[in-house]
């Protein structure tokens, strides 16, 4: 499933993220899972820089990160991915959040 444009926009308008940020969010939605590596490569992006969006994405919220064991037990990384629904979920929120706020802003006129 491919993320619309209309979510960059959103992550834009909700969250501040840039494009490069909400271009984390349309990978992740297109793929089950990646490494920071495999989207930095997807991105043509350096790994520290797609680390950072990754990073601000978790603390938003909008993508998790799982634990993965290197084969017999030698070292483990990181996996990145998003819960669809819950992802919506925060969004929805967000948007009646943010849309509450600008009405009440609004008013003030």
């Amino acid at each position: 499933m491919e993320c619309p444009q209309e979510i960059k926009e959103l992550m834009k308008t909700l969250y501040g993220f840039s494009p490069s940020e909400s271009q984390v969010m349309t990978v992740l939605c297109e793929e089950d899972s990646l490494r920071v590596e495999e989207m930095a490569e997807i991105l043509d992006k350096d790994r520290s820089t797609v680390q950072r969006y990754v990073s601000k994405l978790r603390a938003a919220g909008l993508i998790k990160r799982n634990s993965v064991t290197k084969e017999k037990g030698k070292g483990r990384y990181y996996v990145y991915h998003i819960d669809k629904e819950k992802m919506k979920e925060k969004i929805r929120n967000k948007l009646d959040s943010w849309k509450k706020e600008k009405e009440e802003e609004l008013e003030k006129i």
